[in-house]
């Protein structure tokens, strides 16, 4: 639970940045965690974690390169939810860039 991360140290990486969004969100939330360090590489994280400096709130995309580095993983709950959209020119796009912006609009219908 994201209150498990209660007083301990976390390492961020700049504002604007999906994990440091994760961690805003938390900290929303009204769990108190302690900025340890803010990075400006997420390629960082994972030595920093290593060495102790801190805890780390990452995609889970991160989830198999931690275990092969030895550190442990676990699913903070509630998930974090993050609302995107896409962007694009209203004219002139290229096929490819059409048939993306059309596959994207039928999976945010159908996951809505």
């Amino acid at each position: 639970d994201r209150e498990d991360l209660a007083g301990h140290r976390v390492i961020v990486s700049q504002r604007g940045s999906l994990m440091r969004w994760l961690v805003d969100d938390i900290l929303a939330s009204g769990v108190n965690v302690e900025i340890a360090v803010e990075v400006a590489h997420r390629t960082s994280v994972l030595p920093l974690v290593l060495a102790g400096v801190g805890h780390a709130v990452m995609p889970s995309s991160w989830a198999s390169l931690a275990r092969k580095a030895g550190l442990r993983v676990a699913r903070i709950e509630p998930v974090s939810e993050l609302h995107v959209a896409v962007l694009s020119r209203q004219t002139d796009l290229t096929p490819s860039a059409r048939t993306f912006l059309e596959v994207a609009a039928e999976y945010a219908a159908a996951h809505e």
